[in-house]
């Protein structure tokens, strides 16, 4: 241990540490304090840092190489773990004031700075972010990383309220009302006197009993030639949708694209307190899901789908711009892809001379599951009705050439698998699709189950959605009754795992340009997905989503909350990672799940890990269950 450290020195460690958080966010003197307290020490690799074997008097900083920490048992893969430059450790024990659980020795040359626990504990006092981090080192960290990302987006955007903040925290609209045995005379004047084109109407205990609009003055007053003293009660449109006021901004946007709304009355518990209108939820011009949904509905041909297309992808970067989770994200995104897609399918079956009664298109892989991303391709298939399947085949592949090719001009990609409904595999009769279900089922080999695992994703978008009930039920039964299936399934599975290495680095490989890159959906979300699927069909569990597999099948598996809980926010975390990448501007679409690890804060590379670490435990799981 060295005196104090000379001008240049203790500049240096200085900078060392404002390269990091959470010294970035303190104050400099505040640094220079901890740096004035510190003294720094070489580690040569394999040299122990720090172990159980003494106690622990300072707090370390990392400020160059790498060090590997391993816990006590070290059983498991995840016991031990690589720390990387900018790490302080071992916080966890000093807060407590025990002896550290792990040992941590060098991987590489490591300088690390001690800082002594009383110094740094006296600096709490002055610096808030410093006593945040030491109390909420995590949180904080994450918290920041969102924030920082949150204010990027923002620079590119106007500003908009929250979606996930509650209805009840919106201004109270005080709604125009009238009881519904009131004479159509005065509620007309009503309507005119206030310039709004709805009222609401109500019985004689004040709750809602129904709505009057323009449109209904025009079809049953005006044309029906209906005497103005007729009660309003009688033409009133009943039942009227209304949302309760604990509900998010989220869900009434959903339910008022879902049903084309503009306004949406507010309860509380039944009684109602106000009326949401769109230009509350979105004060964004033309960036509405009113506005976005308006123009899938209306587009003729292909360059107005084209226009609607790229507005759902401009909408989603206004929501995640306002910090919108991944979860409500995917599943927003996939709700307007399923609009754009049922008006495609409606174009293509009037231009083919088809009826939607005889077919069904349906939705597979992530638009099955609800989870499509910014940048996704076309996984999709077809159900036809015919008593000759080869006579009737040909003008139904003609009719899906014609959608799956007007989607990919759209900027949905040709599926590279031909997972597509114009592929002849993939347009068959109810009864062919059972078939060829029970033959992968039963029979498959595993290079047949890679292909089909897709499929088993399965979920009614227009048509006949009536028949994929009874294929579901047979699927899910055939499945669970055939443990061959699910062992296959499983070794399919395990053939990739987590890209960690042995001492819980991040596995990466290095691209065309040099960078340290990782494929954050065949190496992350698709193991969450593929392993939840296997779960799901295993349990008997009919969901679809992978969340809700995950959670269903832990629940009847037995499986601790806290552990399927790590899955679960492993695949938000993920997810999360992939919108944001997708959204970056000028991205190669080639490069869509490319993730550059290199290009990561410390706090999201730690995060990045701990999900990988988490899928990890999942796979080790099924191999226990399934395969051994």
């Amino acid at each position: 241990m060295s005196a104090q450290p000379s001008h240049q020195l203790l500049e240096h460690w200085v900078a060392s540490l404002l390269a990091h958080l959470p010294f970035a966010r303190m104050e400099r003197s505040h640094v220079q304090q901890l740096a004035l307290a510190a003294y720094e020490r070489y580690f040569a690799p394999e040299a122990v840092i720090v172990s159980p074997a003494a106690p622990i008097e300072h707090l370390i900083f990392l400020r160059q190489g790498r060090a590997l920490g391993r816990r006590a048992s070290a059983v498991q893969p995840h016991d031990v773990f690589e720390l990387e430059a900018g790490s302080l450790f071992p916080v966890a024990a000093l807060l407590a004031g025990r002896r550290v659980s792990s040992t941590y020795s060098a991987l590489d040359d490591c300088f690390c700075l001690f800082i002594p626990w009383a110094a740094a504990s006296a600096v709490m006092s002055a610096s808030a972010p410093w006593a945040d981090f030491l109390n909420q080192r995590m949180l904080a960290f994450l918290e920041d990383s969102r924030r920082r990302w949150r204010q990027e987006l923002q620079a590119q955007v106007q500003q908009q309220r929250n979606l996930e903040s509650a209805i009840a925290e919106l201004p109270e609209r005080q709604p125009i009302s009238r009881p519904a045995a009131a004479p159509l005379s005065e509620v007309l004047g009503l309507m005119h006197a206030q310039k709004v084109g709805s009222v609401l109407l109500t019985d004689e205990q004040g709750a809602l009993s129904g709505i009057l609009t323009r449109n209904d003055v025009l079809g049953r007053v005006t044309l029906a030639e209906l005497p103005l003293h007729t009660p309003a009660s009688q033409i009133m449109s009943q039942p009227v949708l209304t949302i309760e006021a604990g509900c998010t901004v989220f869900d009434a946007a959903l339910m008022m694209s879902r049903h084309g709304l503009r306004h949406l009355p507010v309860t509380d518990r039944g009684r109602l307190i106000s009326v949401i209108s769109e230009r509350d939820l979105f004060a964004l011009q033309n960036q509405s899901i009113k506005h976005v949904s308006g123009a899938i509905g209306q587009a003729q041909g292909l360059e107005q789908l084209q226009h609607a297309a790229a507005r759902i992808r401009a909408f989603a970067a206004h929501l995640m711009a306002q910090g919108v989770q991944s979860r409500p994200l995917t599943r927003l995104i996939s709700q307007l892809n399923d609009s754009l897609a049922e008006r495609v399918i409606a174009l293509a079956l009037q231009r083919h001379g088809l009826s939607a009664q005889q077919m069904c298109w349906v939705a597979l892989g992530s638009e099955g599951r609800g989870e499509q991303t910014i940048s996704t391709d076309q996984d999709n298939a077809l159900i036809f009705e015919s008593s000759d399947p080869a006579r009737d085949q040909p003008a139904w592949l003609a009719f899906a050439a014609d959608v799956n090719h007007t989607l990919d001009a759209c900027g949905y990609p040709l599926c590279t698998g031909g997972v597509m409904a114009s592929n002849p595999l993939c347009c068959l009769t109810l009864a062919q699709w059972g078939a060829r279900f029970a033959q992968w089922i039963e029979q498959g080999s595993p290079e047949d189950l890679l292909k089909a695992s897709v499929i088993f994703d399965f979920r009614a978008l227009a048509g006949r959605a009536d028949w994929l009930a009874g294929l579901g039920q047979q699927v899910r039964q055939q499945a669970q009754q055939t443990p061959r299936f699910l062992a296959q399934w499983a070794r399919n599975h395990l053939a990739r795992s987590a890209p960690l290495n042995w001492h819980g680095g991040l596995d990466t490989h290095r691209d065309a340009e040099g960078h340290e890159v990782i494929d954050i959906k065949l190496a992350g979300t698709a193991l969450l997905v593929d392993a939840a699927r296997i779960l799901a069909f295993a349990q008997g569990v009919d969901a679809v989503s992978t969340v809700e597999r995950l959670e269903r099948a832990s629940a009847r598996l037995g499986i601790p909350e806290s552990e399927y809980r790590g899955w679960v926010t492993a695949f938000d975390y993920l997810q999360l990672l992939r919108l944001r990448h997708q959204l970056e501007p000028g991205l190669d679409p080639r490069k869509a799940n490319s993730l550059r690890v290199d290009a990561l804060n410390l706090v999201d590379r730690q995060i990045l890990k701990a999900s990988f670490a988490a899928i990890r435990g999942l796979q080790q799981r099924l191999e226990l269950d399934y395969v051994r």
